[in-house]
């Protein structure tokens, strides 16, 4: 998955992906990698997802691949970041989606842990 991670984030910042991204008005762009068959996620539903994490240069973060447990949480419930949550509230169940967010989106100004201040973040995320 890193491999593939890490060639989609290239080509995103070549451009070679923009007739594929969708951008909201928040500035959140969504690359649908395997469009799901299942409902859209609705907000306050409880959802599992696996994600990777990576900033915009490519540095991973998190996976939850690795842990082999899939996050779980509110859909649109504040518990994720505010692009997170948005994100996910844009796509249907069984879809595997490329998340962009923006720095105002993620941990802003302050940064947290590994996610250093001002950083833009890119999520790659399979929604059960």
């Amino acid at each position: 998955i890193r491999d593939r991670c890490q060639t989609t984030i290239q080509s995103y910042r070549s451009g070679l992906l923009n007739q594929q991204i969708q951008t909201l008005p928040s500035g959140l762009k969504l690359y649908v990698d395997i469009p799901g068959k299942g409902p859209k996620v609705e907000a306050g539903e409880l959802m599992k997802v696996h994600y990777y994490g990576f900033l915009a240069d490519g540095t991973p973060f998190d996976n939850s691949f690795e842990r082999r447990e899939r996050l779980s949480f509110p859909a649109g419930g504040g518990q994720m970041i505010a692009g997170f949550d948005e994100g996910v509230l844009n796509l249907n169940h069984g879809t595997k989606a490329y998340l962009f967010i923006p720095a105002n989106l993620a941990y802003g100004e302050q940064g947290g842990g590994p996610i250093p201040p001002n950083a833009d973040l890119v999520y790659y995320i399979d929604v059960l």
